[in-house]
């Protein structure tokens, strides 16, 4: 063991000679015996001796309880300020005063009262006492004491036999997987020997944190979900004071990891570890040890970890009994140095990384679509005692070779996968499946929930390909004897994400997500239809019912068994209230023959749905006020009925036998679009008259609100005008309504509506592209497909028609591939709808790129190819939503060449103002404002003459250039409004032209980003990662010195 270093020397004897004795190092194995105050027995050792160091017999947990200890903690914060003046001896005679306190007890009042002191923040604005411990604190801030020989001084006035441990610590100087090296790593902190036991104590650790230390060696690439890319960019960080209860009497086999004893005895393990051990070892902290994270027999104990075919898995155990209260958190960086794709930094990893968190098991598995060197934190807090995620520990992991054909995750929720604290709290309980991942051959699960108290329950289905309307149909849940069961049938191979939300009966608004499945395929050849349509995905009465007035008469549950192929429904609604129905199958001969015969006889509706064909229907039931002139109707219940049909009256023809393309096509229009946009126009289909539309936001349980959805025509075409208050994803459904009620579904579209900034992050499409990664499944498939022309042709006609079907246009373009390689003649229908299907697709392809790069030459190109591709009113909707881009995209470029092209006399008139005319320097300041300028800063006129005379790369010019305001915080274009609102733009033209530029600019930049939303900052991010259930938001990430 290192003696105390030289600079101690001169102040330690001054410290002890007041405290009558000297503080021991581990070295001199011995210690003087201070007198015992208040004329208590001597402890029961010699001395000049002191124990031999060995593992202690019990755990912390075993003797110490902090409630149990709160009386001592409560006695010593109450401590007098003037102690900190007075002598040690004064001290110590105040914080072992009570006679009935046990060792423990004086060592915990110790332990307070040095951690309670906030050392790098006093101010002392005299000298002061000599040989006080005022003193010896302002020597700790100079770095000529520590708070290991303060601790040890104390001790040992109380008749505590302790030692002060030198060794090596991985503080917050220390980078994570470098060699360790004891010149720099030096460090002492205490064992004090208590119930016969050596215990760890650490005041100095216990007592200040760095927080915000960085490395720029490092770019974020993923935050839990939230996407960055940012660099770590370099900062020391601050110190700051923060009570750690941790490093009060530590298990041996806890601290060993951040804290390395010289002398291997004081290590206190029955099996003591290795500097190599020590050095090798993941880096973990204590949050990990709170939360009674353990290893698994498969579970990564080194610190520096290297992929295997481009992945890696890293599993913990949790404690059943509490882990429904953690929350976990990770940050995933890429090393800017290491090698590998640099190109890569540029790609957010979120997709990539799999967070399994169940009630028993805690998991993280990386795959990696780009070679590099990475660095994995991960964090983690118990919601019932803090708000705050904490570091549990850190991987390094080289990655040499990428994944081949990675493909990203369908979905990266930031409660992770599997069935964990967020479903409980919810009050479900795992039936069927409690793990993250499920996996099915045929593509068909049942799910299996319980519940424990009355709550709604919604699902969303994702895959990277195939987009969400089009998965709507494949996933349904319906509550069955007091559970919950959702169904699935996968159109094709693959993964998708089953999110499940909850929201507590009555309960309005959006629900949180409390669920989450992987769930994973590898057939090639699925061929499983859709469900019928049921509209929001949810079989049986819907939350809205009871607002409208509308209840159930004859069938309570929703699913339904019709043995001679005839049902009845029947309802009763409110005088004022009108009920439509649609009937719907996806067999095109059962749509030819079913009926529904509606009738209402004062208020009671009833619905006779005729089923002569075998097979599954679904009933949706509708509301609408009578006499009203809005086109919106609200789904109440849906039905699925399973038929076992009838014999056809006579007349009538079963074509149940006859080809598929001579049956009557269902054209259905269903498209997933995107949008920041608060209000959007979605065009009705051409041709048709009396449609109206049921509009929902999905996962969630909002009241009727009729100034949602507006009718209107406007230049020759039918439009519905669709309002989004908030951001969230939308499902709405256009239906051709005929003179008895009966509804045919036109179209379906999901409209997601997020933040300017945020619009196309998770597409996987574009992903993809930038990864530059072949979108084939794997190589099988392309080998598959290369000798499909094997095939007989009826598959090779099914292959078209599935990936028809889906609009996978890669699936597509191979299955054309193969079908053309049998020589089909020219007009073979099939053949010809397919490859005007792709083309449609491939121009929807090139709009959502054009749309996401903003570029104004790729939008009018890509408008015009829609247009030509387009049929079936199937682009509409993108169509437009691309036009309203372009023309805003047109007007910003606009008022940005009107401020470009100012002349340089005009911004000097602006700057010769000493004194500005009234809405020149307002106008100014809103622009600049908008540019990222403190609104401090820019009230003042000088400041704003000083940023309009700056060149160069820091030029008005250069950054009006660059602004784009999807990038631009509502908040801050909401002060600039506030800024500018009261002057119009004559009156500032009438005293400054050069200002009624900038007043333009301004204006028109602010009313964009009104438009969108704007940019979401990163702590509302943080909010939205956090559900309705009690979740506990995710606070700053500090680490320990």
């Amino acid at each position: 063991m290192f003696q105390p270093q030289s600079r101690f020397a001169e102040y330690d004897h001054h410290l002890t000679t007041d405290m009558g004795s000297k503080p021991s190092t581990v070295q001199e194995k011995q210690t003087r015996s201070a007198s015992v105050p208040n004329g208590r027995k001597p402890p029961p050792y010699h001395s000049r001796q002191i124990p031999p160091p060995k593992p202690p017999k019990t755990k912390k947990d075993d003797i110490f309880d902090l409630e149990q200890y709160k009386y001592v903690d409560d006695y010593v914060l109450n401590a007098p300020p003037k102690l900190m003046m007075g002598s040690f001896k004064e001290l110590i005679r105040y914080l072992t005063a009570e006679e009935d306190w046990d060792d423990l007890a004086k060592a915990r009042a110790i332990f307070r009262w040095v951690t309670a002191i906030d050392v790098y923040s006093l101010k002392v604005d005299s000298d002061p006492p000599t040989h006080s411990p005022l003193e010896y604190f302002t020597k700790i801030q100079k770095n000529q004491g520590n708070h290991a020989h303060l601790v040890s001084g104390l001790c040992q006035m109380a008749g505590l036999p302790c030692v002060i441990i030198s060794g090596m610590n991985k503080s917050a100087a220390y980078e994570i997987g470098s060699k360790c090296e004891r010149k720099q790593m030096g460090a002492q902190w205490n064992a004090v020997y208590i119930k016969e036991d050596w215990r760890f104590m650490d005041a100095f650790w216990a007592s200040a944190c760095v927080v915000g230390k960085k490395s720029s060696e490092w770019t974020l690439v993923d935050n839990d979900g939230n996407l960055t890319q940012e660099d770590e960019g370099e900062s020391e960080g601050e110190t700051q004071h923060r009570i750690n209860e941790f490093y009060f009497l530590p298990d041996p086999d806890q601290l060993i990891w951040t804290h390395f004893p010289d002398e291997q005895d004081w290590q206190l393990l029955t099996k003591p570890i290795t500097v190599k051990d020590y050095e090798n070892h993941v880096y973990v902290r204590e949050r990990f040890y709170y939360l009674g994270v353990n290893y698994t027999p498969d579970s990564e104990l080194k610190c520096i970890l290297t992929t295997k075919n481009g992945e890696i898995s890293l599993p913990f155990s949790l404690p059943p009994d509490r882990s429904e209260f953690y929350r976990f958190k990770y940050m995933l960086y890429k090393n800017k140095s290491a090698g590998g794709d640099q190109s890569g930094v540029d790609v957010n990893l979120d997709r990539f990384v799999l967070f399994e968190h169940t009630s028993d098991s805690l998991r993280f598995a990386l795959r990696f679509p780009i070679a590099g060197k990475f660095k994995m934190d991960i964090f983690g807090l118990d919601v019932r005692q803090s708000d705050i995620f904490d570091l549990t520990c850190t991987y390094l992991i080289h990655c040499p070779d990428a994944q081949k054909n990675c493909l990203p995750l369908p979905d990266c929720p930031p409660i992770g996968w599997g069935f964990g604290g967020d479903a409980k709290a919810a009050g479900l309980e795992a039936k069927s499946h409690d793990g993250a991942i499920i996996i099915t051959k045929d593509g068909k699960v049942e799910i299996k929930l319980g519940a424990h108290k009355d709550i709604r329950l919604h699902q969303l289905l994702k895959n990277t390909i195939v987009d969400e309307a089009t998965l709507s149909k494949y996933a349904v849940i319906r509550e069955e004897n007091g559970e919950f069961i959702v169904d699935l049938r996968l159109p094709q191979g693959g993964e998708y994400a089953l999110k499940l939300y909850a929201n507590e009966d009555g309960e309005d608004g959006e629900a949180g997500n409390v669920l989450n499945y992987l769930i994973k395929c590898n057939e090639k050849n699925l061929s499983n239809k859709p469900f019928p349509n049921i509209t929001d995905g949810f079989i049986g009465k819907k939350s809205i019912a009871d607002t409208l007035g509308v209840k159930a008469l004859s069938h309570k549950d929703g699913k339904i068994h019709s043995k001679d192929g005839r049902t009845r429904l029947e309802f009763q609604a409110k005088n004022n209230m009108e009920l439509v129905c649609e009937l719907h199958s996806n067999d095109p001969n059962a749509t030819k023959h079913m009926k529904v015969y509606p009738k209402e006889v004062n208020g009671k509706w009833i619905f006779d749905v005729d089923m002569p064909i075998e097979g599954e229907y679904s009933v949706n039931i509708f509301a609408k006020k009578k006499g009203d002139e809005n086109k919106r109707i609200y789904n109440v219940y849906s039905y699925m009925i399973e038929s076992d049909g009838h014999e056809l009256e006579d007349g009538e023809d079963n074509e149940s036998k006859g080809d598929e393309d001579s049956k009557e096509e269902i054209k259905v229009v269903t498209e997933t679009v995107q949008t920041s946009e608060r209000e959007i126009l979605i065009p009705v289909p051409k041709g048709y008259d009396n449609v109206v539309a049921c509009l929902h936001r999905r996962h969630a349980d909002d009241p009727p609100n009729a100034q949602e959805l507006d009718f209107m025509e406007q230049d020759g075409m039918k439009i519905f005008k669709a309002t989004f208050d908030e951001y969230g994803e939308y499902m709405m459904d256009l239906y051709q309504k005929d003179e008895n009620g009966q509804l045919k579904n036109l179209a379906r579209y999901q409209v997601n509506r997020k933040p300017a900034s945020e619009l196309y992050e998770d597409d996987a499409r574009l992903l993809m592209d930038q990864l530059q990664a072949d979108m084939n499944k794997n190589r099988e498939d392309e080998e598959r497909m290369q000798n499909e022309a094997d095939k007989e042709l009826g598959a090779l006609k099914r292959d078209i028609q599935r990936a028809m079907d889906l609009k996978d246009p890669e699936m597509l373009e191979r299955s054309i591939a193969a079908f053309e390689a049998t020589n089909p003649p020219e007009n073979d229908k099939l053949l010809q709808k397919a490859k005007r299907l792709l083309e449609l697709l491939r121009a929807k392809e090139e709009l959502n790129t054009a749309s996401h790069n903003r570029s104004l030459q790729d939008l009018d190109k890509a408008i015009a190819r829609a247009k030509a591709a387009n049929y079936d009113s199937l682009l509409d909707l993108q169509i437009v939503m691309a036009g309203r881009l372009r023309d805003q995209l047109h007007r910003i470029e606009k008022l940005r060449h009107s401020v470009l092209n100012m002349d340089n006399r005009t911004i000097a008139e602006i700057r010769t103002y000493g004194n500005p005319p009234d809405g020149v320097h307002q106008s100014l300041q809103a622009a600049f404002l908008l540019l990222g300028h403190s609104k401090k800063d820019v009230k003042v006129w000088k400041t704003c003459q000083s940023i309009l005379g700056k060149t160069g790369r820091d030029s008005v010019m250069r950054h009006i250039s660059g602004f784009d305001p999807k990038d631009c915080y509502l908040d801050v274009a909401l002060s600039a409004k506030t800024v500018i609102e009261p002057y119009s733009l004559e009156q500032i033209r009438d005293v400054s032209a050069g200002a009624a530029t900038f007043f333009v600019w301004a204006k028109g930049m602010i009313e964009e980003v009104e438009a969108t939303g704007g940019a979401q900052k990163p702590e509302d991010k943080m909010k939205d990662t956090t559900t309705k259930k009690g979740n506990a938001a995710g606070g700053g990430k500090k680490k320990r010195k």
